[in-house]
């Protein structure tokens, strides 16, 4: 989930303040609909609107345990072989299927809560962290850096998510 498209922020400031902003744009869009519209399935017959708030919480928690030097599958209720063996869309079938039975009141509070747990440990981080490669906080998981620092990980997983998973949220409750 990495992205690389959109300039980098350049210090810790202005990611925390992408970040913020594009939570509430994407709790605008979430926050105006029923029980019903969060939870109906996509006209695909799959992806509701929970699903994809579960969906941005795994990941988000992903990135916020990698930050802390734990490995993202655990966080993401997922086993190291899978994670290890499986490319992003084959991981994201999974995270859906570990989630699609959760309650909505499940998903909107580990939606809270990813969001906070990544925001506490972007807070413990300096300007000098953020430039830091993914091997520095995973140095044991091999094949995952790119040696881009590992912000574009935090922007893929956080505001740019976001802003992706809120455009197909407005399309799918029209």
């Amino acid at each position: 989930m990495e992205d690389e498209q959109v300039a980098q922020p350049q210090d810790k400031a202005e990611l925390l303040d992408r970040i913020e902003r594009a939570r509430a744009s994407l709790d605008e869009v979430i926050d105006g609909l029923s029980a019903g519209q969060l939870s109906a399935p996509g006209s695909d017959g799959v992806w509701s609107v929970k699903d994809h708030l579960a969906h941005l919480a795994a990941w988000e928690l992903g990135i916020a345990a990698l930050l802390q030097h734990r490995p993202r599958y655990g966080a993401m209720q997922l086993d190291e072989k899978t994670y290890l063996s499986t490319d992003t869309d084959g991981l994201n079938k999974i995270i859906y299927q570990q989630n699609k039975s959760r309650s909505l009141g499940e998903v909107r509070a580990a939606f809270r809560k990813a969001q906070r747990e990544l925001l506490d440990v972007l807070g413990g981080l300096t300007d000098a962290d953020l430039i830091k490669t993914y091997s520095h906080y995973q140095p044991d998981e091999h094949g995952e850096d790119s040696g881009a620092p590992i912000v574009s990980w935090i922007v893929g997983n956080s505001y740019n998510h976001y802003d992706e998973h809120r455009a197909w949220i407005k399309a799918l409750v029209g």
